[in-house]
Formats: structure tokens, sequence, C-alpha cells
């Protein structure tokens, strides 16, 4: 395993003073080399700083550390234009050729030609640095603090505050700094209190700072030359720096696409999110236009509103690219902020410039939900003087800890959509989402999409599967456990030991032997033509039949090579192992027809548009609805050719004790079914069949009975 170095390894002093210690060599040097981001507010900096802690901070920018600087705007001529160098650089390929790439040399670079060294850094995004200038009360002053912070991979932070400016003067001075450790008792609130106070001046929160970014710093005319004798005058070249055309050249025009109008409940939708004053939730079915209705909306708004930042953040890489597509469809060109950063960065921050200085009017951006939380975004997406529309697709996603605690509370205008807005078994997490997002506006169900032919109609075909003696003596033996913890367990949180049995039930279940051979008699007897469809497994193992001993395989891989290799039929497997550039061709295969079926555990669950697939085969499911609610939904989209869809449910049997069980253990085992029951109900209520399918179950639901469900 790769070694990470930590700031936690190191007993830091509480106090340094130039007087007794070498700042550089006893603490800045060590906590570059052990941290991946820095955080600084100084009143005064300068490149020669740079020189004497060249040795942390080639080290820092070796593992990909991350280092932002706001800093007076009080800079030599030197240092402004080594960092301005570095700006233009983003966007200039022959100037960023100029600049030395190599990270091995940069401790050399940076003792003998610093300022190329501090611009090809900032070019490269090791650095990052903002101007702060006073204002309101503190109008006329200078931006004077000296604090910091240092941060490494597992969490632990240092920060630091005193006199210590960072220029070779503030060596010379009497000067000290003390240090607080996060995971030290009682310092911890200081250092939160600093982190915070960093990132509201540098996501310019604090109403008596204005932060600038570098090119806006020009465009700002806040740049003043230090001189012997402190004549604050704008240099000459400034006049030479691109001023309001920033941006000029990225078009968009946001249009309708020809013939599109919204249908009625897309209208009321709309309206809902309006008279909520710019925030609600959409929670639609999927399949019901949720993309096409937030972007009308969006359209609406940035007639009357500009400038305006347009955000969509969605869970993943293929979702955002369909969001990007359907963007494209009403003539935007958006900015899409996924994969290597360097992809997207530069440009970005371009032509955010461009918006917050009134060159272009409208900025729309995709982005993956792992990317909006990441300082890089964060920080960028952070423009209160620019309206900001944030709109979030599976909008349930975001209730996690670590994405919730991202959400901007001065977004302007927010947007959720889902068809299933709440987290089970997080109600933090859900109220959280319904609370940010202004809760929900406006519901449009499966039942009501199928009644007014926005969704195709469909099939459901529950297939009763037993389990094999082995496994139904697993199966008791489990329940029975499970049974003895539920007494035991009574009211309280889900033990681990409870928790680990219910998953090993699950997987039995998702995975009996008997499954598999169900479809291939399905498909063999000849009634089924399989066309474009997809075959959902659990991630549990079944015995590979084709080995001599009791080995084991995947289901998903045991359903491949049945289909594929016995059944002779075009298939793919489509997991989260297979590349990005793969499972995009799956799914054009899919729409296509080229292929009989992909096979899927999760992948296929959520967000991915696939209207042509027109049927099921659903081995292994969770309760939990909204997995069951998102397969569905996967097939109820409109195609050309397609009437109806059709979904095969293989529900396991549970096997009949004979009046063995005590009265525990058919409770919990009436419990648990009861929850697959309602998926199976749910299924029921809306297939055109639903009332045949459920009498399918008229055993079961009288041995348990479960009649009134």
């Amino acid at each position: 395993m790769e070694y990470k170095p930590s700031l936690a390894e190191r007993v830091w002093p509480t106090v340094l003073t130039t007087s007794s210690d070498d700042l550089i060599k006893d603490f800045f040097e060590p906590a570059l080399c052990a941290a991946e981001s820095y955080s600084r507010g100084v009143g005064f900096f300068s490149g020669a700083w740079m020189r004497m802690a060249a040795a942390g901070m080639a080290n820092f920018a070796a593992r990909g550390g991350y280092a932002r600087w706001v800093t007076s705007p009080i800079l030599s001529q030197n240092d402004w234009e080594a960092l301005w160098l570095g700006e233009k650089a983003k966007t200039d390929d022959v100037l960023m050729q100029a600049l030395c790439r190599n990270v091995q040399d940069l401790r050399t670079t940076l003792q003998k030609d610093t300022l190329s060294a501090i611009a090809w850094m900032v070019a490269d995004r090791v650095l990052d640095f903002k101007l702060a200038l006073p204002r309101n009360k503190l109008e006329q002053g200078e931006f004077h603090d000296k604090f910091g912070i240092f941060a490494d991979s597992e969490g632990n932070r240092i920060s630091f505050n005193g006199s210590y400016n960072d220029s070779i003067q503030g060596l010379h001075n009497y000067e000290s700094i003390k240090v607080f450790t996060s995971w030290t008792e009682g310092f911890k609130d200081i250092v939160d209190s600093d982190d915070r106070r960093f990132e509201d001046l540098w996501a310019n929160r604090d109403p008596n700072v204005e932060v600038y970014d570098l090119p806006s710093a020009c465009r700002a005319e806040i740049l003043k030359l230090r001189q012997p004798d402190r004549p604050y005058t704008l240099p000459p070249w400034i006049d030479r720096i691109p001023g309001r055309e920033l941006g000029a050249e990225y078009k968009t025009v946001f249009v309708p696409p020809p013939g599109f109008a919204p249908r009625d409940y897309q209208k009321k939708a709309m309206q809902k999110w309006l008279d909520n004053q710019g925030r609600g939730i959409l929670a639609m079915a999927t399949g019901t236009g949720k993309t096409p209705t937030a972007l009308y909306l969006a359209y609406k708004v940035a007639e009357k509103i500009k400038p305006c930042l347009i955000v969509v953040t969605c869970p993943y890489l293929n979702l955002a690219k369909q969001w990007a597509n359907g963007m494209r469809s009403f003539g935007l060109n958006p900015i899409c902020c996924y994969g290597a950063w360097t992809s997207w960065y530069d440009k970005l921050q371009n032509i955010l410039t461009g918006l917050t200085i009134g060159s272009i009017p409208m900025l729309p951006i995709v982005v993956t939900n792992a990317t909006f939380l990441s300082d890089r975004f964060q920080h960028m997406f952070a423009l209160p003087q620019v309206p900001r529309f944030l709109i979030a697709d599976e909008v349930h996603n975001l209730g996690a800890d670590k994405i919730r605690n991202c959400l901007d509370p001065n977004v302007q205008y927010r947007l959720g959509l889902s068809a299933t807005p709440e987290r089970q078994h997080d109600e933090v997490g859900s109220a959280a989402i319904l609370d940010y997002f202004g809760g929900i506006v406006f519901e449009y169900g499966i039942a009501e999409a199928i009644r007014d032919d926005v969704l195709c109609r469909y099939l459901y075909y529950p297939i009763l599967i037993d389990l094999t003696v082995e496994e139904g003596e697993k199966y008791w033996d489990l329940t029975t456990k499970i049974a003895r913890l539920f007494a035991s367990e009574e009211g309280a949180e889900l033990s681990p030991n409870l928790k680990f049995l219910l998953l090993a039930r699950s997987r039995l279940l998702a995975s009996a032997s008997n499954k598999l051979p169900t479809l291939d008699a399905l498909l063999r007897e000849g009634s089924i033509d399989l066309d474009r469809a997809i075959v959902y497994c659990g991630d549990g193992r079944v015995e590979d039949e084709e080995s001599t001993d009791d080995a084991l395989i995947r289901q998903v891989d045991a359903a491949v090579r049945l289909l594929g290799t016995d059944l002779r039929l075009r298939v793919r497997k489509f997991t989260c192992d297979e590349p990005m550039e793969e499972r995009e061709e799956i799914l054009r295969m899919l729409r296509d027809g080229s292929l009989n079926a992909a096979v899927a555990i999760r992948c296929l669950d959520e967000g991915i548009d696939i209207p042509d697939v027109r049927m099921a085969f659903l081995l292994a499911s969770s309760t939990n609805p909204r997995q069951f609610i998102q397969r569905r939904g996967r097939l109820l989209r409109k195609a050309e050719g397609k009437t109806r869809a059709h979904i095969w449910d293989f529900i396991i049997r549970p096997p009949d004790m004979g009046g063995q069980s005590d009265d525990a253990t058919f409770n919990v085992e009436r419990r648990l079914f009861q929850r697959e029951l309602r998926r199976i109900v749910e299924f029921c209520k809306t297939a055109e069949n639903g009332d045949a399918a459920l009498h399918e179950l008229e055993g079961l639901r009288q041995r348990y009975n479960l009649l009134d469900i």
C-alpha cells in the first residue's frame, strides 16, 4: 500500500518565534511535506518566500498538493507578473510549453528562478491566488491578517496564527506564530474556526472584504505596486491585459428545440416551482421528461435573470453526458465538469470571469456529484455576485453526509428532480434535502403517466422459485437467528450482527440456485423472443456447473454464460467493471437492437436513458422502493415500435417447515416477506394484468395472512 505522510506523525510546537526557531525549517517545510492542501491568508506575500521554502513546496507539488493564498493586492511588479504569466499560460499553449513543467526540477527552479517556478505552479494549478481588499466598514484599510491551515489525506489539520508574513523581511523581524492541531483536545474548535474563516474569504462571503481572482483584480484596478516610497500607481502594462472582452469567444444561445412544447403536467410542475419562490423538488416518474421540464424552466428564468449561472449536478458520468446532450438540444454549449479537472478547470475559470463582468449573459454547467463537492469546483461555484440556479438530478443522492454539507445556502434558485426524493432509512439526509430544496412541490407518478399515455403499458409476471434443500436449511437457520436478535434488540438500531445476518439472507435469496435454470427453461419454451432486454442479477455467487470442484462464480457471469454460450444469444455484461467506453457501446447496441440483452447488477438502476429497452428479468431485486421504481422506469419510456413492456420477477417461495418454526421466527419471516410483497403489489397496481399477477401470490398471502396488502 502506498505510504501517505500524516501531519499527526509529528509533535508540533505550540509557539514558534523567529528569535528561537527557523520557521521555514521547523514548521513550513515539514508541514508542506505532509499536507495535501494549504490555505493561507496573509497581508504580504513575496516570491522570495517561495525560494526559502523551495524544498517543502517541491515535495508538496510532487504529491499533487493544492495551495491557496488570499493576500493583499500590494505586490511587487515581478511577483505580479509571475502570477499573471501563470494565469495566461492556462489558455495559451505556446506560453505553457515555455514554462518548466518537470516537477522533479521544481526545487532547483524555485531556488534559481523563483518567478518562473511560481508561474509554472499557478499554470498547473499547484497554487491559486486571490487578492483581498477591505470594504464597507473596513474601507480604506488593508488586508492585514496572517493565518493558515494545512490538511493531510487523513483529514488531520493544523492551523496557525501570528504576526509572520510570507516575505524575507518576516524572517528578519521578531515574529511569532501559534500552532493548533485538530487532533489535540481543545484545539479542534480553533482549527474549525480558521478553516471556516478562510473558506468565507475564498468564496467572497465576508461582507467587509472583497476578494478578487487574479484576472478580476486587473479589471477591478486594485493592483498596487510596492515601490520604496510606496506610490500606489497602476503599472503601464495593465492596459495591455484583456479586459471586458474576456469570455467573449464563448457562445451559447438558450432556445427550446423546434416544435417543443411542455405538456400540461410539465407546465403545472413549473408553475408550482415558481409559486414556491424558485425552489422545490419535482417528484416525477422516470421517463416523464424531468430533463426537458427543468431545462425549459431554466430557459424561462434565464430570459429574465442576467447574468445567470445554471449548474446541473448528477450522480453518474453517463447521466452527466445525457444532460450535456439535453442542454445542446436547447442550443446551449455547456461546460462539462467531469473527468480530469485539467480538462475543464481553466476554461471554466476564464468564462466565469466573463460572466461576472457581464461580457456573457449566461453560463450552463453540467457536473457530476463527485466533482461538485470538490474544493476546486466549490470555490468557483461560490459567486455571490451572480444569480445561481442549481438543478440536482436524482436529488436524493445529495442527502449523503459529505455532499449535503457542500450545498451553498446562498444559491437563489434550487430545483431537485427524482422519482423517489426521500432516502430510505436516512431521515436526517431526507430532511436536509427537503429543507434545502424547499420540499416536494409537484408529484407525477407512474399510474398518472400511463393513464396520460406518457409512459407505455406493461405486463408483469411473478415467477415463484423454490430453494434447494440445502438452501432451505440455510434459510431457516438464518431466519431463526434473525428472529432471536430482533427479539433482543426491539426498538434499538440494528446491530452489526443483525445487519450481517439480514445481508446473508438477502444474498441467499438473490443467488438461489434455481433462478438460472428457471430462466433457461422460460427462454427455451419459445414463447419469449428476447429483444432489447435487461437481466438484473445480484452481487452474490452461484455454483459453477462447469467446474469439477465446488467453485463459485458470480451470478452475473453465470447468466452471461447461460444466455451467450448455452442459448447463443447476443448478450453483454454491464457492470462497474466495464470501462466507460464499453458501457456506452453496450447502450448503443441495446438501443439499435443489435443486442438481445444486457446483464447488469446495479449500473442500470438509475438515470440511464434507454427507451428502446422493452423487457426485464429481475433475478435479484431489493425491497428498496427507489431501486424497483427506477428499474421499472427504465422499461416504461415510449419508443417507436414499442407498444408495451414486459417484466418477469423471480420471487423466492419461502420453504414450508411444516409448523417447525416457533411464533417469533414465523413473525419475523412474515415481516420480511411483507416487505417483498409490498414491492410485488406496487408492480401489480399499474400492470395491465395486475389482478392476475397478484393472484399468483394468493397462496403465500394466505399463508402469512397478508391479504390486505
